[in-house]
């Protein structure tokens, strides 16, 4: 047996065990923070580690992940939903380990749907397990309703901010909003980008962890921060994500210690360390019945 048949066969027993992969979504209170930027960055730093990962462009306003992968294809989910496409057709492959997923507005189409076509998507979208092992879900920016509702269905919340203090503010915001109408994800992570110092980081990390524990009751996990570094600036007019055209550069660096702080806290090398949650079946019949509270 050779180490990929090896290796499929510890993922698909990790998956028997444990319920299913585990969906991620990433989400600012603004814009401007570097969100998308963080979420392909880092996708490609987790196929590095050997960890199969989907990214879904989940903005139904302005998608920004396949332009960040220098990337524009010509489907997204809701061809797939209209019954012109299959799930297959509109999966990209990015690099090795690394796919991404059009969603455009076909995520909340599939409310419209009948309960036979809504079942029918569900499981060709559960068929992606066997192309990843984490879900990482990009949204929109701000404190807007779809957001909520990918934050509330995710198994993990990764919030992003930037020491901008309307930036703090309306970090803090999105997340009572997510509370509001759900309980807590059972996990949450902060991210603070575009820092000058760990010093400033910590600092930010701290207000926001504080405020959350005094008025909210909830603890927040630090996950990391990116430093302020002109390569990233320098990787956008490339076109380019910087932890391709700069592997080195700090915010590569920070990104590094983001991925295996989230997904390999323990250093295990190995394809079972790939965190475990409920699974894209469940992500969606969450997600359909949060779309559907109209």
């Amino acid at each position: 047996m050779g180490k990929k048949d090896q290796a499929y066969q510890l993922r698909s027993l990790k998956k028997r065990i444990a319920g299913g992969i585990k969906t991620y979504t990433i989400a600012s209170g603004k814009g401007g923070v570097g969100k998308t930027s963080l979420s392909v960055n880092l996708a490609l730093t987790l196929g590095k580690m050997g960890i199969r990962t989907i990214i879904l462009d989940g903005d139904l306003g302005l998608a920004n992940v396949d332009v960040m992968f220098g990337l524009y294809p010509k489907y997204h989910l809701g061809y797939v939903i209209k019954g012109d496409k299959k799930l297959s057709d509109i999966l990209v492959s990015v690099q090795e380990n690394v796919y991404m997923l059009p969603g455009g507005t076909g995520l909340q189409e599939m409310a419209d749907l009948d309960a036979k076509r809504q079942l029918k998507l569900i499981e060709e979208l559960a068929s992606l397990e066997e192309y990843c092992d984490v879900l990482l879900i990009d949204t929109g920016a701000g404190v807007h309703r779809s957001v909520v509702v990918f934050a509330i269905a995710s198994d993990s919340l990764l919030l992003v901010t930037s020491p901008d203090p309307t930036a703090i503010r309306d970090c803090y915001g999105l997340l009572k909003a997510v509370l509001g109408k759900s309980s807590t994800p059972s996990e949450l992570h902060l991210v603070i980008n575009m820092v000058k110092s760990d010093k400033e980081a910590k600092e930010v990390a701290s207000r926001l962890q504080l405020t959350a524990k005094d008025f909210l009751g909830i603890d927040i996990n630090m996950a990391g921060y990116i430093l302020k570094d002109f390569h990233v600036e320098e990787a956008i007019k490339m076109g380019m994500p910087f932890v391709i055209s700069h592997p080195d550069c700090e915010a590569s660096k920070c990104v590094a210690w983001i991925a295996k702080n989230i997904f390999n806290p323990e250093g295990v090398d190995s394809v079972l360390n790939a965190p475990s949650g409920r699974g894209i079946k469940a992500f969606c019949m969450r997600l359909l019945k949060q779309f559907q509270l109209r």
